[in-house]
């Protein structure tokens, strides 16, 4: 009697065990689904973050406040970086992000637009990447679909900023207007960054042609080169021309004073070796290039007095044999504003101190 019993519960047990693992695991599952869709989501998500960020960094380094830049930075924005690095990829890398949206804004928080009337001022950019993704486990539950829609956005541009401490390469060029936003010069004008011995400036090719009847300050030992922490040698100037790896203690800003470094130095083999590092070697004038900035130099600019003082920063542009022989001057074309670490000319109009830094907003 007793056994009999024992056998009629151990049946009821196992029946409310079937029953409750019945009840229950339909929620495990869909527990096990919300894990599983809701971290491949997280996943889409961060892919897509991640090809967004860098595809605006890449965009806002295209920016120089010409038509053109607008157009590269349109292009890098759209595909991101084509330097091998594969962010433009999600679904674990098995998917191209497709038709993100590039829009530009003249501030952080203005309003962002794809195609700016005028590219002017025109240095912040906002890229906008979304893909369906598809939901494996939920859609088991009523009313949820198989797809879930994931996006991302990223805002970069160029800050402006106004010290330099690293990455400045060691000429000063004088001001010849030192109140102007361009400092007196001509964007696409040769200037000059290191000036010829004064007895071979009245001669044929003694002077650069956005120089030819200014005469700088500082007296004849002021040839135009200026110590960022590498000294007064030879060597350390062309380390600091061909890496611009020195960093100054202080950093230079508006009203600094000028360190000069005194002769005139041999430093057209240490540009020729920066010149054949770009990636564009042909393009004859800065309209024309599209290189890995190494033909850009990146200066402060002084006031062109004898005790000479930083009045702002400028991007200049390296022409083939910039310095001809030694007794010839070294000239660049003057650009526009300088970028930190850039492939052009800043996008901003006479702002802060003329030196912009890439980074992201949001």
């Amino acid at each position: 009697m007793i056994a009999h019993k024992r056998r009629k519960h151990r049946a009821c047990s196992k029946g409310f065990s079937l029953l409750t693992l019945a009840v229950v695991l339909p929620m495990l599952v869909a527990m096990l689904g919300v894990s599983v869709d809701l971290g491949r989501i997280y996943i889409f998500k961060s892919e897509l973050q991640a090809f967004a960020d860098a595809a605006a960094l890449a965009a806002a380094a295209e920016l120089d406040g010409t038509s053109a830049g607008i157009t590269r930075a349109t292009n890098v924005g759209a595909t991101g970086p084509t330097d091998g690095s594969a962010l433009n990829r999600w679904n674990f890398d098995t998917q191209t992000v497709t038709s993100p949206v590039v829009s530009f804004s003249q501030s952080v928080s203005g309003t962002y637009v794809t195609s700016p009337g005028s590219a002017t001022g025109y240095r912040f950019v906002q890229v906008s990447a979304s893909a369906t993704a598809p939901i494996h486990f939920l859609p088991v539950l009523p009313g949820i679909s198989t797809t879930q829609g994931v996006s991302a956005v990223a805002v970069a541009g160029q800050r402006s900023i106004s010290s330099l401490g690293e990455g400045a390469a060691p000429f000063s060029p004088d001001a010849q207007v030192p109140s102007d936003p361009n400092f007196g010069y001509t964007p696409g004008t040769l200037y000059t960054l290191k000036w010829a011995p004064i007895g071979q400036r009245p001669k044929p090719g003694g002077r650069c042609p956005g120089d030819d009847t200014f005469n700088p300050g500082g007296g004849s030992s002021d040839r135009g080169y200026i110590d960022i922490g590498q000294g007064n040698g030879n060597s350390g100037l062309e380390d600091a021309i061909v890496n611009n790896t020195f960093t100054l203690s202080q950093p230079l800003t508006v009203g600094s004073p000028i360190d000069s470094v005194p002769g005139n130095k041999h430093v057209g083999p240490a540009i020729n070796e920066r010149f054949a590092q770009d990636t564009d070697q042909t393009a004859a004038t800065y309209a024309g290039y599209n290189g890995n900035g190494r033909r850009i130099f990146v200066v402060p600019v002084n006031d062109g007095a004898n005790n000479a003082k930083v009045v702002g920063f400028a991007g200049f542009f390296l022409q083939p044999n910039a310095c001809g022989n030694n007794n010839q001057p070294c000239c660049a074309e003057y650009i526009g504003p300088g970028v930190l670490n850039g492939r052009h000319a800043g996008a901003g109009t006479g702002s802060g101190a003329g030196l912009f830094a890439i980074s992201l907003m949001r």
